[in-house]
């Protein structure tokens, strides 16, 4: 077993090497970048920041806080079903041999965000279910939380899990990581730097963490600019590479 670690590193080194997998990887981290700061400047919530959303968690029941403690359950609980609806997309696409897998997960998400949009345009606040909780409240982070579940999934199966595009954390620690490997090696170059932190995937970190960072700035500018407005025409920009990438793999 131990010696397949290696080679299956190599081959998901090589795999996201790849034009159309680094591409599709950056355009994805630059979107979930854009949503995550659209979405917590008009509704004051991270959408994908689940780290987060179980401290706060903790927090609210440890202080009795009921309603933001259903809140983030709710978030967790909307970010696990996009996820596990991509896994099961997918694994059907892939059983019945249909081509285009990424590109027909990429058209539903840009279908995905204009229902957010319809959300975030025609549902007024309304009555509070709960203090602090109203129906469209509830109905954006649930959108956006799935939203970002859904997309995270689907370059979780492209990178065999190395890669992720909704939250940086665990990409900032592979930088990290990666960095003081090649600082051993060149104060030791005798020194065996695992196949796992291979330039490329340090190289795609950092690129991915960029990207992330630049749709955000891009989210919040637009969504200030626009507002429901400004996620249609990211859905749209969504939804034509999602078609011309099936067209093309058809």
């Amino acid at each position: 077993m131990k010696a397949s670690h290696p080679t299956q590193a190599r081959r998901t080194a090589r795999t996201l090497s790849e034009a159309p997998s680094r591409n599709l990887v950056m355009g994805l981290a630059g979107l979930a970048g854009l949503i995550n700061a659209a979405g917590f400047h008009a509704i004051g919530h991270f959408s994908s920041h689940l780290s987060g959303t179980v401290a706060v968690f903790s927090d609210e029941v440890a202080g009795a806080e009921w309603s933001l403690a259903l809140l983030a359950v709710w978030v967790i609980v909307a970010f696990i079903l996009g996820a596990m609806v991509t896994a099961l997309m997918m694994t059907r696409l892939r059983e019945t041999h249909r081509p285009g897998r990424y590109a027909r997960c990429l058209i539903v998400e840009a279908f995905l965000l204009v229902g957010v949009a319809a959300v975030d345009r025609f549902v007024a606040p309304g009555p509070e279910w709960l203090p602090g909780l109203s129906a469209r409240l509830l109905l954006l982070v649930g959108g956006l939380s799935f939203l970002m579940g859904f997309q995270n999934a689907i370059v979780t199966q492209i990178s065999h899990a190395r890669i992720r595009t909704t939250h940086v954390t665990g990409m900032i620690t592979d930088i990290g990581v990666g960095l003081g490997q090649r600082l051993a090696h060149r104060l030791h170059p005798d020194w065996h730097i695992p196949s796992g932190f291979a330039r490329t995937p340090l190289m795609l970190h950092l690129m991915t963490v960029s990207a992330f960072i630049v749709g955000g700035v891009i989210g919040v500018i637009g969504y200030r600019w626009q507002g429901p407005g400004f996620l249609l025409l990211t859905a749209g920009a969504v939804l034509a590479v999602g078609l011309y990438d099936l067209k093309r793999r058809q």
